[in-house]
């Protein structure tokens, strides 16, 4: 019977749903609460913090997560090439790069804008947008 209960056990544990895990990323959340006017001005400050030229923040919208940080994308006015991947992490720290590069590194490709507001990417559950 032992022999039988080892494979009985590894079977059933291979039939539990696998979910994946999103660590906590609080300067993500924080982001996705802010007003819309608020997130443009933060997303633009850490666009020119990082060195990429923005004239104005058009459009900024969350991705979804990616490694253990939260993606977002940002589009500057001026500039068609001005359109960034910005990856949050969960310590504030902030990495850019330009959209269309991000095949070529081999990172999640920029999806197209949603008309959606964010809503916080919290412990792997999206929480409801507050108003």
């Amino acid at each position: 019977m032992t022999r039988l209960a080892l494979p009985l056990m590894i079977a059933a544990l291979a039939a539990l749903p696998v979910e994946a895990v999103t660590i906590a990323n609080p300067a993500s959340d924080q982001m996705a609460r802010l007003s819309v006017i608020a997130r443009k001005g933060a997303m633009r400050k850490a666009l020119l913090d990082s060195g990429m030229p923005c004239e104005h923040i058009e459009k900024v919208n969350i991705q979804g997560p990616w490694a253990n940080t939260i993606m977002w994308r940002a589009k500057c006015g001026g500039d068609p090439r001005y359109d960034y991947a910005v990856f949050v992490g969960p310590d504030a720290s902030v990495q850019v790069r330009y959209c269309a590069e991000m095949a070529e590194l081999k990172l999640p490709r920029c999806r197209p804008f949603s008309s959606n507001p964010p809503a916080p990417v919290i412990l792997g559950k999206v929480a409801a947008p507050s108003h």
